[in-house]
């Protein structure tokens, strides 16, 4: 494994993980404090024929656009990551990528809400909200199952120098699968809060621990 290019490969690696957190929190807050008003201003806004608030904007497309492309970036780094382990690590990686491939899908989908609100029928929006909700989900749900398999497998392996950092992203990702279903349960959100806040902590520091790892030539 060429040393340079281990090393080159994770930086950019870390880097796209801090600009998706980053995102990841941006969109959180306004999910958490102004999105269900946005989107009714965004719909009425349609409906009348009005100019388009700014904050309904932002809320609706211009965050989960910026959340799409750091999932782009994140994509292509870990395909230059791929590229640079030792091949015993490859398939972990190659799973890693295809879990932020169906979050990517999932992003996607959810910036349809945008086109049904400009239906302006609240019928339509009502109905394929549920759709785009229901399809997101599982997308994460099957991308949570696939990152898992890949920290799992880097955890364990031999030849992965920064295993060590792997065990904190495997320890972040049950943490984050938690506090999902925790944070669906009624009067347990704040829970669920405080443990997303954690997991993302773990996150970070875990790929600082691999960014940092030594590698053998």
């Amino acid at each position: 494994m060429d040393k340079l290019a281990y090393k080159n490969a994770v930086n950019k690696v870390f880097m796209a993980v801090v600009i998706t957190a980053a995102l990841g929190i941006l969109a959180s807050i306004f999910t958490s404090f102004v999105a269900a008003t946005a989107s009714l201003e965004l719909g009425a806004a349609i409906a009348a024929g009005t100019s388009m608030p700014f904050m309904a904007i932002l809320t609706v497309l211009i965050i989960p656009l910026l959340v799409v492309a750091a999932n782009i970036y994140y994509y292509i780094t870990l395909g230059g990551l791929a590229n640079a382990v030792h091949e015993n690590d490859v398939p972990a990686v190659k799973k890693l990528r295809s879990a932020v491939l169906l979050s990517l899908i999932s992003s996607l989908i959810g910036l349809c809400i945008f086109l049904v609100l400009l239906s302006g029928d609240l019928a339509v929006i009502g109905t394929l909200s549920v759709v785009i909700g229901l399809a997101c989900l599982v997308l994460s749900v099957i991308a949570y199952i696939f990152t898992l398999i890949a920290y799992s497998k880097l955890k364990a392996s031999e030849t992965f120098p920064g295993k060590d950092g792997a065990k904190l992203l495997f320890i972040a990702a049950i943490i984050a699968l938690c506090c999902g279903v925790v944070g669906a349960i009624p009067f347990l959100g704040f829970i669920g809060g405080l443990g997303s806040i954690a997991a993302l902590v773990l996150n970070i520091v875990g790929w600082i621990k691999i960014k940092n790892s030594e590698v053998a030539e």
